[in-house]
């Protein structure tokens, strides 16, 4: 079910069955040369919408903006900010709990977002309700070591590939070409370096360690919309489960 395309009367009847509402939540950031702005927002809605199916699951319409200020030396990268993001997750989370809503999962496509949607969950969670959030990347990762990638790299293209073809743009690619800031100081990830096998947070703009907007292991040049789809359809088994799981969860 999808609570965009419900009148308040078929809502109001809905919420009734405490259901899960399942929110979306991404970016519209740079991703390379070769891959869309939207990705982190519009592979959490391809999720969503293979989960919409499921008896007692709603899906609330997607949240495009994130937290991205390190990317914002690349053109059309959109930055809400953490205190942006959490009033947005905040005013569809109490709004929906006012009318009996309880349960709540935030399938996020953006590292960033992270502390904008604990806030809102521990929010939810101390008014008797209960939020999780997956992290689509990370958990595919988890389940199958093939999954790994970063930013922009192989894994967000290959899935964008899967979810619309026309969104990525292969021959546009430009090598990773990290930045090291020093000699035995390397560069790690966009907000980390390694020195001595140790990892070092260091915040800076991306384009000074990802001079191309992505950094990850593979080139996103190998990406293939097989790699993708696989990937999308491990997510989707995944979050199926844990959504019959979670409706055992006791709430407050």
């Amino acid at each position: 079910m999808y609570l965009s395309k419900m009148t308040t009367t078929q809502a109001k009847e809905a919420f009734e069955n405490d259901p899960i509402i399942v929110i979306p939540v991404g970016s519209t950031e740079q991703h390379g040369t070769q891959g869309a702005l939207g990705t982190d927002y519009l592979i959490p809605t391809y999720l969503a919408d293979h989960i919409a199916d499921m008896e007692n699951v709603i899906v609330a319409p997607a949240v495009p903006y994130g937290v991205c200020p390190y990317h914002l030396s690349f053109h059309g990268s959109i930055n809400i900010g953490y205190e942006g993001l959490y009033m947005v997750l905040h005013g569809i989370m109490d709004s929906l709990m006012q009318h009996g809503v309880k349960r709540f999962v935030v399938l996020n496509g953006h590292g960033g977002n992270t502390p904008s949607i604990d806030r809102a969950a521990l929010e939810v969670y101390h008014k008797g309700g209960i939020c999780a959030s997956i992290d689509w990347w990370s958990l595919v990762a988890q389940l199958d070591d093939k999954f790994q990638g970063g930013h922009g790299d192989i894994l967000e293209t290959s899935a964008m590939m899967a979810v619309d073809p026309t969104a990525v743009h292969l021959e546009l690619g430009q090598p990773m070409n990290p930045q090291n800031p020093s000699e035995h100081v390397k560069a790690a990830y966009i907000q980390a370096v390694d020195y001595r096998g140790g990892t070092v947070h260091l915040v800076r703009d991306t384009k000074e360690i990802a001079p191309n907007g992505w950094f990850g292991p593979f080139d996103p040049k190998e990406s293939t919309a097989e790699l993708g789809q696989e990937a999308l359809d491990v997510s989707v088994d995944f979050i199926r489960g844990f959504l019959g799981e979670m409706m055992q969860f006791e709430c407050k």
